[in-house]
């Protein structure tokens, strides 16, 4: 029975092989079209229907098995019957059931091939395919190649290190690209199949494909890239891409992507973090200033309330100052939080959950029945740390979640452990932020409120306070979907029941002379006044060198000692105050952070220890700290002593006599020292 006649495409790159298949199979019959190259082959595909294709396996540009999987994946020659035609078979460990053809004939004498290759079409009829498909045909006729070998094999390695690269890297052949490995497929998110062949300026969507466009009109002969700090915003990602020309080769170039999504983001955390130490050191000097200033308003406010007790209108006005100065000392605070140069508390085991449970208390009383409050707490979730500062970043979080959803809408407290972190999540269902603004949310005085709504510190204040404690905040957000800020903190074992302070007044001196030193004269003449109304004999200059030289002459009983000063500053100069008495009583009066000094002798340690004082300074706390550092702190390397001390001698009657009109302070100058 004479065969019907079929549609063929025959696919080598050998046009012996070519011609010796074309007039064999059309003697018998068949209606034959052949191609030099995978390029060819798929142009005649585009309108031709071949009922069998045989392929070659190795060929330039578009290797066999990738042109059998791109036909494959076309749905009008799913029933197209493949054959791999190839000596290739013979000479390294092929893989038949990975290529997907349905016949395999070896290369070898004509007159063998022949009868293969009729044998490959009379199988194309059969009602099933032949499982498997082997041994393959003619393969008798075939003898190894060790050269072939070496080179196939090493043809497997390269395209190993190729598949296994993370740039993604493209072969692009006359325009077209005939080669694509894994990580360019992932990267472009398009199958290899519509790769192959395709331009590469029609492999990127959008706005970027102009960019592409133009680096390939560039000259081929040199390298060419994109700019780097432009990179190409495709799927999500952020990609560079460098066009390499081959040596020798003017029709093909190599395209190189490289992913840099994960560096630009370790870029951009870098530069954040450089940014905010920039803006935290700026916090840091402006709010020692502002201290210093806010120091000297304290000091006379309280004078006038103490001098004037009879003058209610002044005492209203004094009071109004100082509840005035508590606030811009809260604001100096919040720029120190931020900056992590606050002075330190002293962290204590705290009951994260009760934190919480207090503040929420606090925010369903203030937030109205528009915003409904979901919690969920634990009973205890112990932390190191300090109540105050965890309960002002709670608030802060609130009040911006309240602020974002004006219409009303949820707010979500979740806290729980995971392994030896407390977890604290703080969610709103509000208006969202975009990308610029997470980028700024924890800068000093950034905010996207109304002028007079806000001071741009809470989110600052909050990153600082949670990075004083060791941990990490962080926040999603997207326009519409509401914020979710995610704070960690270490845990810690829980504590027993703390003993509560009780309420104690005044703490007033006994008449013992004090040394006062800093720069600044409004402060010095201001706190003559309160150290008389304290019952101390004041002793003042504003230069750290003076200050050595008076203690020598006077040996006073306590050196209250401000730390930045021109000069030897106040640290060294309470150093050498050591030096000469290591017995001395001195307090650090300070509106910055300190950190313990490096020292190599016995008087340098412990300075920071003896006593500090924080700018500004109410009245009351200046008279604890001086009573306590006077009365109960222990000289360097012996036992605390709860005997007070005496005032020096002969001086004793004089200073019980004194009274805040009569005591009278001495300021020295260099020339009385001298």
């Amino acid at each position: 029975m004479a065969e019907a006649s079929k549609k063929i495409l025959v696919v080598d790159d050998d046009r012996v092989i070519l011609t010796f298949a074309e007039r064999l199979l059309a003697s018998r019959g068949h209606e034959v079209k052949t191609a030099a190259d995978g390029f060819e082959a798929l142009n005649i595909l585009s309108a031709y229907t071949p009922d069998i294709i045989f392929f070659d396996l190795i060929m330039p540009k578009i290797d066999g098995d990738k042109l059998i999987q791109i036909v494959r994946s076309m749905p009008r020659l799913e029933k197209c019957f493949l054959v791999i035609v190839s000596a290739a078979v013979a000479e390294t460990d092929f893989n038949f059931g990975e290529t997907g053809a349905d016949y395999y004939v070896a290369k070898g004498p004509f007159s063998a091939m022949a009868e293969n290759f009729l044998a490959a079409v009379r199988a194309a009829d059969a009602p099933h395919p032949v499982e498997p498909r082997k041994p393959v045909l003619g393969l008798e006729h075939v003898y190894s190649r060790q050269l072939t070998r070496e080179l196939l094999s090493r043809n497997r390695h390269l395209e190993t290190i190729l598949e296994s690269m993370s740039e993604g890297i493209l072969e692009v052949y006359s325009g077209k690209v005939v080669y694509a490995n894994a990580a360019a497929v992932q990267m472009l998110g398009l199958p290899v199949r519509k790769m192959l062949t395709a331009s590469p300026v029609d492999l990127f969507p959008g706005e970027v494909r102009e960019r592409i466009a133009a680096l390939a009109r560039l000259p081929g002969e040199r390298p060419a890239e994109t700019e780097p700090d432009r990179p190409l915003e495709v799927h999500g990602r952020e990609l560079l891409v460098k066009r390499l020309p081959v040596k020798g080769d003017e029709t093909t170039a190599i395209w190189m992507i490289t992913d840099v999504t994960e560096r630009r983001r370790l870029e951009s955390q870098i530069q954040h973090i450089q940014k905010m130490e920039a803006l935290g050191t700026i916090a840091a000097g402006v709010a020692h200033n502002f201290r210093n200033t806010l120091t000297e308003i304290l000091v006379n406010s309280q004078l006038i309330q103490l001098n004037h007790k009879d003058q209610p209108e002044l005492q209203e006005i004094a009071a109004r100052i100082h509840s005035s100065v508590k606030r811009g000392a809260r604001l100096v605070d919040g720029l120190l939080h931020f900056s992590r140069k606050e002075i330190r508390r002293e962290f204590h085991p705290i009951d994260l959950a009760a934190v919480i449970r207090e503040a929420l208390a606090v925010a369903e009383g203030s937030f109205g029945s528009r915003i409904r409050i979901e919690a969920r707490v634990p009973e205890t979730l112990w932390v190191l740390g300090d109540a105050t500062g965890l309960s002002q970043v709670l608030m802060n979080l609130f009040t911006n979640a309240r602020d974002a959803m004006p219409a009303g809408g949820v707010l979500g407290v979740e806290a729980r452990q995971e392994g030896g972190s407390a977890v604290l999540v703080v969610s709103d269902t509000g208006c969202g932020m975009d990308a610029e603004t997470i980028e700024k949310c924890f800068d000093p005085f950034f905010t996207t409120k109304p002028v007079g709504r806000g001071t741009g510190l809470g989110l600052s204040t909050a990153y600082g306070i949670i990075k004083s404690h060791d941990g990490r905040i962080r926040v999603e957000s997207r326009p519409g979907s509401g914020t979710v800020f995610h704070i960690h903190l270490p845990c810690v074992a829980a504590a027993g029941p703390a003993e509560e302070a009780a309420p104690r007044g005044l703490a007033r001196g006994r008449g013992e002379t004090v040394l006062f030193v800093d720069d600044e004269g409004e402060i010095l003449r201001a706190m003559e006044g309160l150290l008389r109304v304290l019952n101390y004999r004041p002793l003042c200059t504003s230069s750290p060198e003076e200050a050595i030289r008076l203690y020598r002459l006077r040996k006073p009983d306590l050196v209250l000692l401000d730390v930045n000063m021109p000069g030897i500053g106040g640290i060294e100069c309470g150093r050498r105050i050591l030096e000469i008495d290591p017995e001395a009583r001195i307090v650090l009066f300070t509106g910055c952070e300190l950190e313990p000094q490096p020292s190599a002798d016995a008087c340098g340690e412990g300075l920071i220890g003896r006593g500090t004082l924080k700018k500004p300074a109410d009245l009351k706390e200046l008279s604890e700290v001086l009573a306590s550092v006077l009365r109960c702190q222990k000289p360097a390397g012996q036992e605390a002593s709860a005997i007070p001390a005496q005032p020096p001698a002969g001086e004793g009657e004089a200073a019980s006599g004194l009274s805040p009109d009569g005591a009278r302070a001495r300021r020295v100058s260099k020339r009385e020292v001298s």
